[in-house]
This record gives structure tokens, C-alpha cells and sequence, in this order.
């Protein structure tokens, strides 16, 4: 049976010591967050128009129960530096949607291109024919 003689094990040092415990401590400190930015599917499955993105498309669909006017479809990209956007106009109750992204122009008239921005989330905004305004705002996945 061999043994390791005792000059061999080195004592660990007590900057190595505090950097682990260091980074422990941080990783723990933001694990709370990590859940919170998440978005609920609750809220997502009763919302009145449903959102859907690829990476091709957004797909719509009016699930409000009648028909909508003036809807915008629009993505925000991350920073919010320039909202790219296309007006849909009127939407039937139960119609679906499906916007190409080549079609989403921002207001200086510059195509939105997956490949140039990173998208935050997707945005609706209606009126129904009460003149009440709807308003979802989804994030892209």
C-alpha cells in the first residue's frame, strides 16, 4: 500500500480560499434573480392577441371576440435606440397573422434585419370597436 508522503499535500493558500468563497457568494447572491426574468405562460394564454415570433415571421392572433382597428406590430430591439414597426389595420375576431420580418420598417426607413439587431420583445397595439385600447407586449424567444 503506498501512501503519499506528507511533504507532497501543499496547505491551500487563503487568497485562493477567499476568491471561492467570493465567487460563491455572488453566485448566490444573483441565483433569486435568474427566476424573474422569465416571463409568465399564465398571462401569456389569456392575453386578448396572441404573440409568436420565429425567425422568419411574427405571427398575431385576435383572440379579443370581435374585430380590431389601427393594430401595430411593432419590435423593440434591446436598448430601445430604434422601434421597428408595421401597420396590420384591421384584424377579424379569430383572424391570424403572419408578418415577415423584411416587412418591419423603422422610422428612418431602415429594414429590420436579425442579422444588425438583437430583438427584446414584441409589442401589439389595438383598438377594439368600442375604442378601447389593447396593448401586449410579448419577449422574443
Amino acid at each position: 500500500m503506498t501512501r503519499f508522503p506528507v511533504s507532497a499535500v501543499r496547505p491551500v493558500s487563503r487568497r485562493l480560499v477567499r476568491l471561492l468563497r467570493n465567487i460563491c457568494f455572488i453566485g448566490l447572491a444573483f441565483l433569486p434573480l435568474a427566476g424573474c426574468s422569465a416571463g409568465s405562460a399564465a398571462s401569456d394564454s389569456q392575453a386578448p392577441i396572441a404573440i409568436e415570433t420565429s425567425q422568419l415571421s411574427v405571427d398575431i392572433e385576435n383572440k379579443v371576440g370581435m374585430p380590431l382597428t389601427e393594430v401595430d406590430v411593432s419590435i423593440l430591439p434591446v436598448g430601445r435606440a430604434v422601434q421597428f414597426s408595421k401597420l396590420v389595420g384591421r384584424m377579424d375576431n379569430g383572424e391570424k397573422r403572419e408578418i415577415s420580418l423584411g416587412s418591419f420598417y423603422g422610422r428612418d426607413g431602415t429594414p429590420f434585419s436579425l442579422r444588425v439587431v438583437r430583438p427584446k420583445s414584441v409589442r401589439v397595439t389595438a383598438k377594439d370597436m368600442n375604442n378601447k385600447p389593447i396593448q401586449v407586449e410579448v419577449p422574443w424567444k
